[in-house]
C-alpha cells in the first residue's frame, strides 16, 4: 500500500463495501474535449485517446503551472461536432454515468462555454434522465464557471444568465476563476460580482490555493463563498487551516489531480488529513478525471488507503451534499439517504 500511495496513477483496492458507499462529487469539470472524444469513440467502435500516456508525459514537466497549462488543450474534436445536441448529451451522459457507476448519488458539473447554449439546461437534464433510468438514486446539477478576466460585456452577459437561471430555479451556484492564479490577484471584481450573485441566491466557490498560498485570505472574504476548489496549500500552514476552520469553508479535495499536477508530492504527503484534523469540512472530488485517469470511486479508495474509515468516507459525502449548490428539498432527500 505504501508503494501505491506514491504512484499517481496506481490502481487502489475497491472492496465491495467501499464500492457500495454513497458518494458525491462537487468539483468536476465538463472536460468537453475529452468526453466528446470518448463518447464518439464508443459510438464509432474505435479506441479513444490514450490519456494515461498523455498524463505520463505531462508529469515529466515541472510541477505546478507548467503541468496545469496542458489541461484541456488536446484538440480531439471540434466546436461544430459539440454543437450537435445529441453529441452534447452523449458527452455529459458519459461523465454522469461514470460517476453513478462508482456509487455517486450526486454530481455537480462545472460548465464554461456551454452556458451560452439556449438549449443547455434541457440537454443537461436529458443526460441526467438517461443516467437515472439505470441509477434511480442519482442526481446531477450544473454550475457555471465565471472567468473573471473576460471582456466586461461578455462577463456581464454570463452574470445575467446566471441570475436569470437562478430566478427560474435552474442554477444554484457559480465557480470563480481569475488571473493571476498562483500569485496574488486583485479581488475587487470578484467581490462585486459575488455580491450580485449572492443577492440572487447563488452560492460561490473559487479555485484557490492549489499551487501557492496566494489568494486564500482574499478569497475567504468573498461574499457568499462557502467552498474552495483545491486549497491544497492552506493545508500546509496552520494559520490558513485556522481560517478555513473558523469560516467552515468546505475544501473540494481532488487527491489525484493534486498529485498529478504537483500540488502535493504524493498521496501520502497530501494535506487532506490535516484538513480533517483541523475541523475543515472536506469533500472528495475528481476535478478533471479523464485527463488525470481517475474516477470518484478511485478518489474514495485513495482516501481509504490513507486511513480514512468507511464512516469517515460517508462523512465526506455528507460534507459534499451539505455544501452542494442544489435545491433545499433535494439536499434533504440526499442527506436522508445517508442515515
Amino acid at each position: 500500500m505504501d508503494r501505491l500511495l506514491h504512484d499517481p496513477l496506481g490502481t487502489f483496492p475497491m472492496p465491495p463495501e467501499l464500492a457500495a458507499l454513497p458518494k458525491a462529487d462537487i468539483h468536476v469539470h465538463a472536460e468537453w474535449l475529452a468526453r466528446l472524444d470518448r463518447a464518439l469513440a464508443r459510438r464509432e467502435r474505435r479506441p479513444g485517446h490514450d490519456w494515461r500516456a498523455w498524463v505520463t508525459r505531462v508529469m515529466a514537466e515541472p510541477p505546478g503551472a507548467s503541468r496545469l497549462s496542458h489541461l484541456s488543450t488536446t484538440q480531439l474534436v471540434t466546436d461544430e461536432m459539440d454543437a450537435i445536441p445529441e453529441n452534447f448529451v452523449a458527452r455529459v451522459q458519459d461523465l454522469l454515468e461514470e460517476a453513478a457507476a462508482d456509487g455517486a448519488i450526486l454530481v455537480e458539473v462545472r460548465f464554461g462555454k456551454d452556458m451560452d447554449r439556449p438549449d443547455f439546461m434541457a440537454l443537461f437534464r436529458e443526460a441526467e434522465r438517461r443516467v437515472r433510468a439505470r441509477y434511480p438514486r442519482f442526481r446531477a446539477q450544473a454550475i457555471a464557471v465565471l472567468m473573471l478576466w473576460q471582456e466586461p460585456d461578455a462577463l456581464e452577459t454570463l452574470i445575467q444568465t446566471c441570475i436569470d437561471m437562478a430566478a427560474a430555479g435552474m442554477l444554484y451556484g457559480v465557480d470563480f476563476l481569475y488571473r493571476p492564479y498562483i500569485a496574488e490577484a486583485d479581488w475587487g471584481t470578484a467581490y462585486r460580482v459575488a455580491a450580485r450573485l449572492a443577492e440572487a441566491g447563488l452560492g460561490v466557490t473559487a479555485h484557490v490555493g492549489e499551487f501557492s498560498t496566494a489568494n486564500i485570505v482574499a478569497a475567504a472574504q468573498t461574499p457568499g463563498i462557502i467552498r474552495f476548489g483545491h486549497a491544497t496549500y492552506a493545508g500546509y500552514h496552520p494559520h490558513l487551516l485556522d481560517l478555513l476552520a473558523a469560516k467552515q469553508i468546505t475544501v473540494e479535495c481532488s487527491l489525484s489531480c493534486n498529485v498529478v499536477l504537483g500540488a502535493a508530492e504524493s498521496y501520502e504527503a497530501h494535506p487532506v488529513r490535516q484538513f480533517v484534523a483541523h475541523g475543515v469540512p472536506v469533500a472528495l472530488c475528481t476535478d478533471d478525471p479523464v485527463q488525470v485517469c481517475t474516477t470518484i470511486g478511485r478518489e474514495y479508495a485513495i482516501a481509504h488507503a490513507l486511513g480514512f474509515s468507511e464512516a469517515d468516507l460517508l462523512g465526506f459525502t455528507r460534507n459534499a451534499i451539505n455544501a452542494a449548490f442544489i435545491a433545499p428539498d433535494q439536499r434533504a432527500a440526499l442527506l436522508a439517504e445517508l442515515t
